[in-house]
């Protein structure tokens, strides 16, 4: 009999599990013998489907003794399917006032492992075990943590008090919420105006990145584009309050006006157009870089001038793009959380409103049906983007050698966008300057004596916060990177079923907004046997799904720039989908990977609108305390906590780029 070392080492995880460990956590104690049977008897008998659960991991050993490999496949699909069913029926049947334990974990991980080992030995996926498993562990996960949450909203909005579906109930849930249009007016009126004027700003910054005579813009734009992406959310808020609030340098000091007007929508399109305007140049600056300088050349061979160049050569190349922009943007601004929650005031949008549902008004049904809202009309911009502008060809890049130069931009045109860029980053810089030396003041309008009391007391009460969101934003980096760059290799090197529902639901957290997932978490994982409310687990969870499409989107990027006859010749020598992934597609592509891990971290520290509602005093991060410091009014705090967060991001993302360089430059030579 040839041992089947993976069958092998599943059988004996599992008889583990089965004998020694807690099929619930009611007890919160890791090992017990024949704790499943204690735990049986604990709802009153001993459930025989805790035996069959047993009897199922004995018998793989079946399997081993087949030498045909489709046979062995088909017993093992037939055995651990069944103990898939049977564990899952356990866990919310019999466990349905605990939470399942590490028992029922690693049978269910054993039985799901060895029935996605049987869809590759029976050849239903093209492809050897370690393929299948990530396959089916995908697909899983982000049903899990994407997919059902957004069930548990959409069943929580048609559902009536009494428990029972039914789909009027959405509506008349709308009806009973007067605001409802004057919130709709506020959130799309926003995501209108920001998205115009964030795609105006991102369009200058990008031409001039790219056409500037001035050699060294390129290189501000580029810091300047950073900033808000390593800081958190409502840190421009909370610069703006500075400089425009009742206490603002500005308003009281130069002006000697005493008003709350920075509160509503001029602060909100002011702050999210900060905020945004970097996003909109990343995107059309990539497509700047695109064209090729040669029809813009033929353009001026032919008798017209620059000005004429511009607007009908180069204008519509970028017309899609910028509309892309407009729409991304749109959906960023109706996602947003911490800015409305910092300077909304009276204009309420959305984001915020699903927020006070629940914290001020404890009604999760009013929640989940803004919630939708929310959601369909992000979710209705994004299919829009994807499918209708995607779909367009402007295609300038054919392959063939591009030559000539890029005509430069009417002078009179480029002075003017010029002088809008260096006053906008003047703003920009004036703005996080007050942040830091807001920091440094005892009382910001009232008393700005210079002190340290405000990072003594940081270093004091604080620190503890401060960990707990590096250890959470270290471990959920790592995973999302991992993830992101799996899937993204599944979907563009593999075929196999279900592969367009795993590409759709992993990049579905684009048009999520936070809130929403806050909330989807919130109802979904606050029940029995699925509790993880209040937890690490699930604020960790929350990072690793809100962000993981981004290391997909890098990861995807990545790869199509990596030949398949590498992984073709790695796999006809002999080497297994695992060693390939490794050993030949992970080293070529860890840029991908390093930016996925950068991102998910700096993402993870900044988050607020889905954490917001998931972490409780043991697990408080540190975007939730600066914006409790911020409602509280000790703003110096907070800048204080804002600043040190964004020395350590900045120093992390240095280090990691660095050895990047460092271990890249050690290959070439050893090469």
């Amino acid at each position: 009999m040839k041992l089947d070392k993976g069958i092998l080492i599943s059988l004996l995880v599992g008889l583990y599990a089965y004998i020694a460990l807690p099929w619930s956590n009611y007890d919160k104690k890791f090992y017990h013998f024949f704790d499943p049977l204690r735990a049986a008897a604990r709802y009153g008998e001993r459930h025989p489907l805790f035996f069959v659960i047993g009897a199922l991991i004995l018998l793989f050993i079946l399997p081993m003794f087949l030498q045909n490999k489709k046979k062995k496949g088909y017993l093992s699909l037939i055995i651990s399917l069944a103990g898939v069913i049977i564990t899952a029926y356990l866990v919310f049947s019999v466990t349905k006032s605990e939470a399942f334990g590490f028992g029922a974990t690693v049978i269910f991980s054993v039985f799901f492992s060895l029935f996605a080992f049987s869809l590759s030995d029976i050849s239903f996926i093209k492809g050897d075990r370690f393929l299948s498993w990530s396959i089916w562990t995908s697909i899983f996960v982000v049903t899990i943590f994407i997919v059902y949450p957004l069930i548990v909203i959409l069943i929580k909005s048609i559902t009536t008090k009494y428990g029972v579906l039914v789909p009027g109930q959405f509506i008349e849930t709308l009806k009973g919420y007067f605001q409802l249009f004057r919130v709709l007016r506020h959130t799309f009126t926003l995501a209108g105006i920001v998205g115009f004027t964030s795609t105006l700003l991102g369009f200058i910054f990008a031409l001039l990145a790219n056409r500037s005579r001035i050699k060294w813009i390129g290189k501000i734009i580029s810091v300047f584009s950073l900033l808000p992406i390593i800081t958190p959310p409502f840190l421009i808020g909370l610069a703006i309050i500075y400089m425009f609030g009742v206490q603002g340098f500005i308003t009281k000091n130069l002006l000697h006006l005493h008003t709350k007007a920075i509160f509503g929508l001029n602060g909100l399109i002011l702050a999210q157009t900060l905020s945004f305007a970097p996003i909109s140049y990343m995107l059309i600056d990539g497509l700047i870089k695109s064209l090729d300088p040669s029809l813009e050349e033929a353009s001026v061979t032919l008798g017209a001038n620059r000005w004429k160049t511009f607007t009908q050569v180069v204008w519509p190349l970028l017309r899609m793009g910028i509309a892309n922009s407009f729409l991304l943007t749109a959906i960023e601004s109706m996602a947003d959380f911490g800015n409305p929650i910092v300077l909304g005031g009276d204009y309420d949008v959305l984001a915020t409103e699903i927020y006070f549902s629940i914290v001020g008004r404890y009604d999760e049904k009013l929640a989940s049906t803004l919630g939708i809202v929310l959601l369909a009309s992000t979710l209705f911009i994004f299919l829009l983007q994807q499918y209708w502008i995607g779909k367009k060809s402007y295609i300038t890049v054919t392959g063939k050698p591009a030559g000539g130069r890029f005509v430069p931009l009417p002078k009179s045109f480029e002075s003017t966008i010029t002088t809008i860029m260096l006053v906008w980053f003047s703003f920009t810089a004036v703005l996080y300057g007050t942040v830091i030396y807001g920091s440094f003041v005892k009382l910001w309008g009232i008393n700005n004596k210079f002190t340290f009391a405000h990072y003594q007391r940081f270093f004091n009460e604080y620190t503890g916060t401060l960990w707990i969101t590096l250890k959470f934003a270290f471990i959920s980096a790592f995973i999302t990177a991992a993830i992101g760059v799996m899937i993204s290799y599944l979907i563009t090197r593999q075929k196999f079923p279900g592969r367009g529902y795993l590409e759709f639901s992993s990049l579905l957290s684009f048009a999520i907004p936070g809130t929403v997932i806050g909330i989807g978490y919130l109802l979904g994982f606050n029940r029995y046997p699925l509790m993880l409310t209040g937890t690490a687990t699930i604020v960790i969870l929350s990072f690793i799904f809100r962000y993981m499409p981004v290391g997909i989107r890098s990861g995807i990027a990545a790869l199509s720039q990596l030949d398949p006859s590498l992984e073709e010749a790695s796999t006809t020598l002999g080497g297994s989908n695992a060693n390939t992934l490794f050993k030949v597609v992970f080293p070529l592509i860890r840029p991908a990977i390093v930016s996925g891990w950068v991102f998910g971290f700096v993402r993870s520290i900044t988050a607020i609108s889905a954490v917001i509602f998931l972490t409780t005093a043991r697990t408080r991060v540190a975007t939730v305390v600066i914006l409790n410091r911020i409602e509280a009014g000790t703003l110096g705090i907070a800048s204080a906590y804002s600043t040190i967060l964004i020395i350590i991001i900045l120093a992390v993302i240095l280090i990691m780029y660095s050895l990047v360089n460092k271990i890249g430059t050690r290959q070439e030579i050893s090469l």
